[in-house]
C-alpha cells in the first residue's frame, strides 16, 4: 500500500512583536507570559519600546535573551532636551553587554514636535538631525549593535520621503559607506484606513504624486506599504536598498491615537492579510487573496503589537499545517554576538585580486568586515552560493555584469557598497 507523506516547509520567520513600554510598566508579570507565547509563535525578534535613557526595562531584556528571543530597541525620545552624548553612549554600552540586536534612534524627526522650537525653524533641520544620529549609529556599530534609522511620520510636517532622501544623500556626500551599508530603515506600518496595496509599487508607479499633492486618480506612500516608496528613493540615492523593518503592522492609525474603533474580527483579516505578504509560501496551497502583493525580501522584520486577546493572536501566528516557521531570522547583518566567523551566507565580492593585497584598499573595507565578518573574495561563483551578497563597486569598476547576474538569482539579498579610495593614497602606494 502506498504511503503519502506531508512535506514539511520551513519558512524563515520575518515577524516579530511589539512590546509598549506601558505593558511593562503596568504588568510586572507581561514577560513572563510573553515567553511562552513568542516560543510558541516562533517570533525570531522582540521590539522593546523605551521611552527615555533611564528607563531601560534591564532585567526584562536579561530575561528574553536568556530564553533565546532576539531583542530590538526602540528608543522613543526626541531632541527637546538638551543633547548628553556620553549617557547615550551610557545606553548603548548597557544594550552590547545585554546583547541587544539592533537600536532604533529616535522617532519621528519629521515632526514639529520632536524639537525645540528655535531648532525646527531652522533650514537645515537635516543635518542638525544627521549631528547626533550618525555619532549614535556609529557607536552602535562599534558596539555589534545594528542601528536603525527612525521611523518617520507618514506625510508628516516635513514630508517624509523627502525627509529620508535628503537624509541618505547627506551621509554619501559625507563618506558615510560603512555606516550606510550596516544601516537599516524603519517605518510604521499603518493602514490609514486604506486597502493593504495602497500605494504599492511607489513612486515609480504613481508618479503624479507630490508631497502634500496626490491626485485623485494616484496614490501616495500613506498607507501600510510606506515601505515601497523608502525603497524607491533609497534606490535612487545609493543604487541599492538597505533592508526595513516595520512597526505596528496593520493598524489603522498610531496605537492610542485611532479615532475608529475597529472590530477584532476586522482586525484579525487585517492580519491575516499581512500574513499572507509575509508568507506568501506558506499559503501557496490554501485559499488566497491573489490581489495582495508579497512583501519585499527588503523588509526584514514586521513587527506587529499585542493588542487582541491572547486566544486570538496566539492562533493567528501559530505555525499550522505544512507550513512551519523557522527561528532563523532573514537579517541584513550577522546577529552573533561573540566570537564571529566568516560565513558564506554572506558574501563580499570585490572588483579584483588588488583589494586583497593593497593596504590601502584593505584599509577601506576593514570597518565593513569587522562588524560583518563575511566571506571575502572575488569569485562570482562563490557570491553565487550565498544567500547575501555585497557588491564593492569603485569609480573605476562599476561591476555591471556581475550585478545584473547577481540580480536574477532570487534566494540572494544584494547590495553594492561604493568603496572610494584617496587618490593620493594610491599615487603614493604605486610609487612605493
Amino acid at each position: 500500500m502506498e504511503h503519502k507523506t506531508s512535506k514539511t516547509l520551513q519558512i524563515a520567520s520575518r515577524h516579530g512583536f511589539h512590546i509598549l513600554a506601558e505593558q511593562l510598566q503596568s504588568d510586572p508579570s507581561f514577560i513572563e507570559n510573553f515567553i511562552p507565547f513568542a516560543q510558541t509563535t516562533t517570533s525570531s525578534h522582540v521590539l522593546v519600546e523605551v521611552l527615555d535613557l533611564p528607563a531601560l526595562p534591564v532585567s526584562a531584556i536579561r530575561t528574553l535573551v536568556e530564553k533565546s528571543i532576539a531583542v530590538d530597541i526602540f528608543l522613543k525620545m526626541d531632541l527637546r532636551e538638551d543633547f548628553d552624548l556620553l549617557a547615550y553612549q551610557d545606553f548603548i554600552d548597557n544594550l552590547a553587554g545585554l546583547q541587544v540586536s539592533r537600536l532604533i534612534l529616535f522617532d519621528r524627526p519629521n515632526q514639529e514636535v520632536f524639537w525645540k522650537p528655535e531648532i525646527w525653524v531652522k533650514p537645515n533641520l537635516v543635518d542638525f538631525f544627521l549631528e547626533k544620529f550618525i555619532l549614535l549609529a556609529e557607536y552602535c556599530l562599534e558596539k555589534n549593535i545594528q542601528p536603525v534609522f527612525p521611523p518617520l511620520q507618514p506625510g508628516g510636517d516635513y514630508w517624509d520621503t523627502a525627509f529620508l532622501r535628503l537624509a541618505l544623500q547627506t551621509m554619501f556626500d559625507k563618506g558615510k559607506q560603512a555606516l550606510l551599508a550596516g544601516l537599516t530603515l524603519s517605518t510604521y506600518a499603518w493602514t490609514h484606513g486604506r486597502p493593504l496595496n495602497w500605494g504599492a509599487g511607489g513612486p515609480e508607479r504613481w508618479p503624479a504624486t507630490i508631497p502634500y499633492l496626490t491626485p485623485a486618480d494616484s496614490q501616495d506612500q500613506l498607507g501600510f506599504r510606506t515601505f515601497d516608496w523608502y525603497k524607491t528613493n533609497c534606490q535612487a540615492v545609493l543604487d541599492h536598498t538597505l533592508p526595513i523593518m516595520l512597526l505596528q503592522a496593520g493598524r489603522d492609525q498610531e496605537y492610542g491615537r485611532s479615532t475608529t474603533h475597529l472590530s477584532p474580527s476586522h482586525q484579525v483579516a487585517v492580519l491575516q492579510d499581512i500574513l499572507q505578504m509575509l508568507y506568501p509560501e506558506a499559503y501557496d496551497s490554501l485559499e488566497k487573496d491573489n490581489t495582495l502583493e508579497p512583501l519585499p525580501a527588503e523588509v526584514i522584520q514586521c513587527n506587529f503589537l499585542l493588542d487582541l486577546d491572547h486566544e486570538t493572536i496566539t492562533a493567528l501566528f501559530k505555525p499550522t499545517g505544512t507550513a512551519k516557521f523557522s527561528t532563523h531570522s532573514v537579517s541584513a547583518v550577522p546577529e552573533e554576538k561573540s566570537n564571529p566567523v566568516s560565513s558564506s551566507q554572506h558574501y563580499l565580492l570585490l572588483p579584483d585580486e588588488s583589494w586583497l593585497s593593497d593596504p590601502f584598499k584593505e584599509a577601506a573595507l576593514e570597518p565593513f568586515i569587522h562588524q560583518f565578518h563575511p566571506s571575502v573574495g572575488t569569485s562570482l561563483d562563490e557570491a553565487l552560493d550565498a544567500t547575501e551578497v555585497t557588491l564593492v563597486v569603485s569609480a573605476a569598476d562599476q561591476a555591471t555584469e556581475q550585478f545584473d547576474i547577481l540580480q536574477q538569482q532570487e534566494h540572494i539579498f544584494l547590495r553594492k557598497m561604493r568603496v572610494d579610495v584617496p587618490v593620493v593614497a594610491e599615487e603614493n602606494h604605486d610609487h612605493q
